[in-house]
């Protein structure tokens, strides 16, 4: 006869089997519905609870010229998510005796120029060097060359700093390819070999890699654009993203990934806290970056994350290690973010008390300033002049035809019926509100930002359901 023990332990099985099963169901129908409403070609997706994968899975196409079907085995570009990976490569040094990360960077990179004195190795993980991105420079910096260590530093000399490092964030993806000349330098190996014998060899990672179009990789997914609400083979982009974002891989691997952080396989307890540690500026104020992860939270939950775009692909790893969840995802739709849309989703089922319904509406302490976001907001979900109520660099970015294209998809779902405060917050230069939206048949998350002028710098759509 079974104890009363065993009987119990039986039924808590079968409760928690159940339980997870409708979550995951709940997921199939969340992300085949968002994918059919934004029009993603393919997607893979990972849930890990607890340090076990109860959700993975693939949807769509692959490739829509030959009809392929997404796989858990089905290779994406990761973008920036594979800064986090450049991160554990410096990391792993670190403990090796070979990079300290408040040294200078000269000590690793002979050639920089004086006015990167200053500038540590803390400063290039945390995007606090000041040395600009290429990403801000466009034209005339021709990465599409390979350039060497020693060509990159050099046309990077150019640009004077951005600003004294440390004093403040600003994204800077030149930061990340020098981190893995760094490595190089350190190792005395080539990036690609480090990061295979260090990182993905020893995490049986066998499907990540190198994004680069010479190598023959199987189940590689093709990426895409929408392009005047027609799907549009990407134009290959053969910037040399290098240790900033050229790493692609597996929904099946990045779960491999995930495990590492969850113990001491990869790297000690002490770095991890490092990566996930927010940076303090010169002036004392945290901002919320670590080494390749943002450190932030989710409506109450401590939230670890970082998104990937390349062109025709997007990505988004979220780890809230207060509840031990994370979701995974991969896309082969470029630079709209909807990657981040579908993590949200996911996390939200797993997580009920997340949801926009749940969200708490707070007085309204200025009555004036919410009619006129709203105004502002109804004006351009009526694709109508907004007047001068936004900055001129909004009303440019909303002008554009993606921009309008999201507008009108929202407009779909009919008129406002309440517009609610749920939350505000002081950044840098501008003030950020955020109010919930409802129509009749959806409810919306907006973001506004007003700068010092009382102009509203930014307008976003935060989140939906």
């Amino acid at each position: 006869m079974k104890s009363a023990f065993v009987r119990s332990s039986i039924a808590l099985f079968f409760v928690l089997f159940f339980v997870f099963a409708a979550r995951a169901d709940r997921v199939d129908d969340f992300v085949r519905a968002v994918m059919r409403e934004r029009r993603v070609p393919g997607a893979a997706i990972a849930v890990v609870k607890g340090g076990k994968v109860v959700k993975k899975q693939g949807y769509g196409t692959a490739s829509l010229e030959f009809g392929v079907p997404v796989t858990t085995d089905t290779v994406f570009e990761i973008g920036s998510v594979s800064k986090q990976m450049t991160a554990a490569a410096i990391l792993l040094l670190v403990e090796d005796g070979r990079v300290a990360l408040d040294e200078k960077i000269s000590k690793y990179l002979p050639g920089t120029p004086a006015a990167w004195e200053k500038v540590t190795v803390r400063n290039l993980l945390t995007h606090t060097s000041g040395v600009k991105s290429y990403t801000a420079i466009g034209a005339g910096f021709e990465l599409s060359k390979h350039l060497t260590r020693e060509e990159f530093i050099r046309a990077l000399s150019a640009y004077p700093l951005d600003f004294e490092p440390g004093a403040r964030y600003s994204y800077s993806n030149s930061g990340y390819n020098l981190l893995g000349f760094i490595i190089e330098a350190a190792s005395g190996k080539n990036y690609w070999d480090f990061m295979r014998e260090r990182i993905f060899g020893p995490l049986g990672m066998n499907r990540t890699s190198d994004r680069d179009p010479k190598y023959v990789i199987k189940n590689r997914a093709s990426g895409y654009e929408l392009d005047g609400g027609a799907f549009a083979g990407r134009d290959y982009d053969l910037t040399d993203l290098f240790a900033a974002g050229a790493i692609v891989s597996t929904i099946d691997d990045l779960t491999k990934w995930d495990a590492a952080w969850r113990g001491d396989t990869l790297l000690k307890k002490s770095s991890r806290a490092e990566a996930w540690k927010p940076f303090v500026l010169n002036d004392g104020k945290p901002y919320p970056y670590g080494f390749g992860w943002n450190v932030t939270e989710f409506r109450g939950h401590r939230l670890i994350g970082h998104s990937g775009s390349t062109a025709g692909f997007n990505s988004q790893i979220w780890r809230l290690t207060d509840d031990d969840l994370s979701v995974i995802v991969l896309t082969n739709l470029g630079d709209l973010g909807y990657a981040g849309t579908l993590a949200r989703g996911i996390a939200k089922i797993y997580l009920p008390d997340t949801s926009l319904k749940a969200l708490k509406t707070l007085p309204d302490p200025d009555a004036g300033l919410t009619a006129r976001l709203l105004d502002a907001l109804r004006a351009r979900l009526e694709n109508r002049d907004a007047g001068d109520a936004l900055s001129a660099n909004l009303s440019k970015a909303l002008a554009t035809p993606r921009a309008k294209a999201e507008f009108a998809r929202v407009a779909a779902f009919g008129p406002l019926t309440k517009f609610s405060l749920t939350g505000t917050e002081e950044t840098a230069g501008a003030k950020i509100y955020r109010y919930k939206a409802e129509t009749a048949k959806r409810l919306f998350l907006w973001r506004f930002a007003v700068d010092k002028d009382g102009k509203i710098s930014e307008l976003a759509l935060e989140d939906e359901e």
